[in-house]
C-alpha cells in the first residue's frame, strides 16, 4: 500500500504559526516512521511556508519522496506515485482531492464554527473597520445565512462517505454526529489526540537542550511567581476575559504579589486598552517550544479560558508538571481534564475571578496540584495507547 501524507497539514494555518491540528499531524507523521516496512510512505507540502525541519530530516533519511504542492497538484503526485491512499490531519478539499479514486482518511477535530460561531469579543480582536464590519454582519443581519454556510463547508467532510472520518474526543464525536444526524450510523473512531511525549525514540535534529530557569529571569519572572495564559491571538481562546478578571483582582488588592504571562498576543493593543494594573502583566508575542514549556513547569498556575476545544492540549501539558489549571468547563476539556481542574463558565469574569481566588489558598492549590499529578499519568497513558491504533488504522 502506498500512503500520500498531506504535511501542509502540519504547516502554520492562517491564524497561527503552531497549532494542535497541525501538531497532531507532525506527531502521527513520526509515529508512522515505525510502520514504514509494511507501506509506502509519499509526502507532500508547501515550500513557501514554514515546516517542522524535524519532518524535512526524516524525510530526508527515510528516502521518502516528497512533493512541493506550490509546484505540483495532489492528482498528478497521486497518479505518478501510484497512491492507494491519503491521509491528512486537516483535509482541505480545496486541494482538488480526487474523491472516489483513492481511499481518503482525515481527523476533524471538531466543529467550532457550528459549535461557538459568534461571541462580543470578537470585536476586541477585529484589526480593521473592515473586518469589525464582517463580524457584525455575522452577527447580526447575516447570521442564518453564515451559519448555513458553515454547516455546508462542515457538511463537505464530514457527510461524504468516501472519506474515512477519525475525531479525537467523544464531544467531538457527539457534535459531528448531533450537526449532521445522517452520520449517525458511521463507524468514527475516537482517538486521542497525541503529543510528542507519546513517540518513544524521537529526536529533534539540533540538540534537546531544556532551558534552565534562569531564562526566567530575562522577562523579570520567578518561579512559582506568576499564572500563565497561552495562545492569546485567537478570540476563541478568550485570553481577554481571564486578563479583565486577573486585572480586576488586582484592583481589589488580590493576588499582587503575582504576575500574569499572557503568550501568543500579537496585537498588544487588545489587552492593554483600559488595564488597570499593566506592571502585573507580561504580555509575549509567539514563544519557542522550549521556552513555552519552560513557561509552563514553573508557572504557579495555568489559566485555560478556551471557548471551544476539539481536545485541548495545553492543561494535560501543564498536569504534566503537576502545575494546577482553572479551565473552561466547556466542550472537550471536562472530558480531557475529568476533576483534575477547577472549572468556570468561560464567559463569566467574575467566574473565572472565583476560580483564581480558590487557587490563592493554599489548601486548594494543593489539592489541585496533587489530582494534577495523578491526572496526567491516566491522559498520558491513554495518548500513547491511541496514538499506536491511531497509526494503525491509517495503514490497515
Amino acid at each position: 500500500m502506498t500512503l500520500l501524507y498531506d504535511l501542509t497539514a502540519t504547516q502554520p494555518s492562517p491564524e497561527s504559526r503552531f497549532h494542535g491540528g497541525g501538531a497532531y499531524g507532525e506527531v502521527l507523521f513520526f509515529k508512522l516512521l515505525e510502520y514504514l516496512d509494511n507501506f509506502t510512505l509519499v509526502c507532500y507540502y508547501d515550500a513557501r511556508s514554514y515546516i517542522n525541519p524535524d519532518i524535512l530530516e526524516r524525510v530526508k533519511s527515510h528516502g521518502i519522496a516528497l512533493y512541493d504542492i506550490s509546484q505540483t497538484t495532489v492528482s498528478k503526485i497521486i497518479e505518478e506515485e501510484k497512491i492507494d491512499r491519503l491521509y491528512s490531519a486537516m483535509l482541505n478539499l480545496n486541494q482538488n482531492i480526487p474523491l472516489g479514486k483513492l481511499e481518503v482518511f482525515t481527523t476533524v477535530h471538531g466543529l467550532r464554527t457550528l459549535e461557538m460561531p459568534f461571541d462580543p469579543v470578537m470585536l476586541k480582536y477585529a484589526s480593521s473597520l473592515k473586518e469589525k464590519i464582517k463580524y457584525r454582519l455575522f452577527m447580526g443581519p447575516a447570521r442564518n445565512y453564515y451559519l448555513k454556510k458553515l454547516h455546508a463547508i462542515n457538511g463537505r467532510l464530514v457527510t461524504d462517505e468516501r472519506i474515512n472520518v477519525i475525531t479525537i474526543s467523544n464531544h467531538s464525536l457527539a457534535s459531528i454526529k448531533s450537526f449532521y444526524p445522517e452520520t449517525a450510523g458511521r463507524n468514527i473512531p475516537v482517538f486521542a489526540s497525541p503529543t510528542f511525549e507519546q513517540l518513544d525514540n524521537y529526536k529533534t535534529v539540533t540538540e534537546d537542550k531544556k532551558l534552565s530557569p534562569e531564562a526566567l529571569k530575562k522577562d523579570n519572572l520567578e518561579i512559582k511567581k506568576y499564572f500563565l495564559i497561552t495562545s492569546a491571538a485567537r478570540w476563541a481562546k478568550n485570553a481577554l476575559r481571564a486578563v479583565r478578571a486577573f486585572d480586576e483582582l488586582f484592583s481589589s488588592g488580590i493576588g499582587n504579589d503575582y504576575k500574569v504571562v499572557v503568550t501568543g498576543v500579537t496585537n498588544k493593543k487588545v489587552f492593554t486598552k483600559g488595564l488597570k494594573n499593566p506592571s502585573n502583566f507580561n504580555f509575549m508575542g509567539y514563544v519557542e517550544r522550549d521556552f513555552l514549556e519552560l513557561l509552563t513547569e514553573n508557572a504557579y498556575a495555568f489559566i485555560y479560558p478556551s471557548l471551544n476545544e476539539g481536545f485541548g492540549y495545553p492543561p494535560v501539558e501543564s498536569m504534566k508538571y503537576g502545575v494546577p489549571v482553572a479551565a473552561s468547563g466547556t466542550t472537550s476539556i471536562p472530558e480531557v481534564c475529568a476533576d483534575a481542574a477547577l472549572y468556570f463558565d468561560p464567559y463569566s469574569v467574575s467566574e473565572i475571578k472565583n476560580r483564581i481566588v480558590q487557587l490563592l489558598d493554599k489548601d486548594i492549590y494543593t489539592e489541585y496540584k496533587k489530582r494534577a499529578e495523578e491526572r496526567y499519568p491516566r491522559v498520558a497513558s491513554k495518548q500513547k495507547e491511541d496514538l499506536k491504533k491511531l497509526a494503525e488504522y491509517v495503514i490497515s
